[in-house]
């Protein structure tokens, strides 16, 4: 096991502001070196409040937090800004009161715009860079320090889908090099998917998830964190069943029911979760147990996946497809598609008596 780089415990955060207090509370969260954590969650959930506090810059801070690693911790925020002058410059000013030789200086200076494309640009005005070589000059800024924890907010903000992917690649990359310990804020699931080991789910102030990338996407602990990390197929239903030595099922009305393994007793109102990628169309293949016809109401291809909406049960469902082949070129709305999941696939959370019938 990695060894721990930062660790926090009873982290308190509590301010007010127009919409009323606010307050952030984590009992423990760590960060193994090597390691990139990334934390997501909606808006107001307290995620860049969690990044200032691990960084020493939150004043209203309460709790202990202890940077156990050889090594600097360095913050990248989330509107970077520039010193004036060259880009070799900034990176220059980033090493002040280092007490490096010129010649160390020179190596990391090279070696950090080299890690993120910006070598050809040293002697240019860094007032003159774009928002994509700005997000990557303040990484090669952290990086020339060769940190032992790096906290870095929303990233990739404000760049396309193109420099999205490169940046993301480039700090892998540097992160694989340096194996320096990383806490990622980011509102895009798909570039936490990317850079992820484990994922830290906040909601209102509160750390209600933290558990490696796979468990968070295939087991939820509620069908907000559910939602939160493209679970999107969510029904409620009562298990019927239930025995040690097969799978049950959950009858969600009188004509509809989805078969599940590892259940509750019967009679308990649960929640179903099942992934878009985990609902399948049944063209014969035997993917998994039937569970009825959907009925086609719209299809969106992006050019490599066609995403299918579908209403079952009265229920709004979504599949995926592979653009451009097989039913993703033929299918219409209101085609009726036989829909089937397999057990293992279909995660299960109890749902409190009183709740509503639909999410």
């Amino acid at each position: 096991m990695s060894e721990v780089a930062l660790e926090a415990r009873d982290l308190q955060v509590r301010h007010g502001d127009s919409d009323g207090d606010f307050e952030l509370k984590i009992a423990e969260l760590s960060l193994a070196a090597g390691e990139v954590l990334a934390v997501i969650g909606p808006n107001g959930a307290g995620k860049s409040t969690l990044l200032r506090s691990l960084a020493g810059l939150e004043r209203r801070c309460t709790g202990a937090i202890v940077c156990c690693a050889d090594g600097p911790l360095t913050m990248v925020f989330q509107r970077p800004v520039v010193f004036a002058g060259s880009v070799a410059h900034n990176l220059h000013a980033a090493l002040l009161g280092s007490q490096l030789s010129r010649a160390e200086v020179a190596v990391r200076t090279r070696e950090a715009l080299e890690r993120f494309s910006l070598a050809r640009f040293a002697s240019r005005n860094a007032a003159t860079l774009s928002v994509g070589e700005t997000r990557r000059l303040a990484l090669a800024r952290a990086f020339a320090l060769r940190p032992a924890v790096l906290l870095l907010d929303e990233p990739f903000e404000d760049l396309d889908g193109e420099g999205q992917e490169s940046l993301s690649l480039d700090l892998l990359r540097a992160i694989a090099e340096t194996g320096v310990a990383v806490a990622v804020v980011t509102h895009d699931l798909r570039r936490a998917l990317l850079l992820a080991d484990r994922i830290a789910i906040l909601q209102r102030g509160q750390l209600v998830q933290c558990d490696a990338r796979d468990e968070v996407l295939n087991h939820p602990v509620d069908p907000d964190v559910a939602r939160l990390v493209g679970m999107s197929n969510l029904v409620s239903g009562v298990v019927q069943g239930a025995t040690a030595d097969r799978d049950a099922f959950v009858e969600i009305d009188g004509a509809h029911r989805i078969p599940i393994r590892g259940a509750p007793s019967d009679g308990v109102p649960v929640w179903l979760g099942i992934r878009p990628e985990h609902l399948k169309v049944e063209v014969g293949r035997g993917e998994g147990v039937a569970i009825g016809d959907g009925v086609v109401r719209h299809l969106v291809s992006d050019g490599v996946a066609a995403t299918v909406t579908l209403e079952w049960a009265g229920l709004t469902l979504r599949t995926y497809l592979i653009a451009g082949r097989g039913l993703a070129r033929t299918l219409r709305p209101g085609d009726s598609l036989t829909l089937s999941v397999r057990p293992e696939e279909v995660h299960v959370m109890r749902r409190s008596d009183g709740a509503p019938d639909d999410f």
